[in-house]
């Protein structure tokens, strides 16, 4: 082999080397390097007691009533969190207490009654909270609210 194939030989191997090297780093460390960008936690969260509500079920036949204790869990840290909710309990009381009063016994027992009884107090408790917070300009003081518990649930 004459030395000018032998150094162009040495050149393209070099070449190939480093653009596999180049192409290794750009997997390893570059944007398709198969890591997830990592999500924001989810924004601290408190619960709230609405506490327990009595009402007469729509009941047509029999006299019932439900007794049910309601936790509220809300976006916020400590008790400034909860003192906004707090101060306007009685406004989302007084809306669970109108829609709990429209069921009846039938519709409150049996197989997901109770998940679904959640989500629809949830949708109420949201949209009160969405009506209470266009009047609040401080962000500190909106009502965000994530979820409902029950910690009571009886008819009779």
């Amino acid at each position: 082999m004459t030395k000018g194939k032998t150094i162009l030989l040495i050149v393209i191997v070099a070449i190939v080397a480093v653009l596999a090297g180049l192409g290794g780093a750009y997997f390893l460390f570059g944007k398709n390097s198969g890591a997830a960008p990592k999500e924001p936690p989810p924004p601290p969260t408190v619960i709230a007691k609405l506490g327990d509500i009595v009402v007469n079920l729509a009941d047509k036949d029999t006299s019932r009533y439900l007794r049910v204790g309601i936790n509220v869990e809300i976006e916020g840290e400590g008790e400034g969190a909860t003192k906004v909710f707090e101060e306007k309990s009685v406004i989302f009381k007084d809306k669970v207490i109108a829609f709990l009063r429209s069921k009846e016994s039938t519709e409150l027992v049996g197989d997901n009654s109770s998940e679904k009884l959640k989500k629809e107090l949830l949708k109420i408790l949201q949209d009160t909270a969405a009506e209470l917070n266009k009047k609040v300009e401080k962000k500190s003081e909106k009502i965000v609210i994530v979820n409902v518990y029950f910690s009571d649930f009886i008819i009779q």
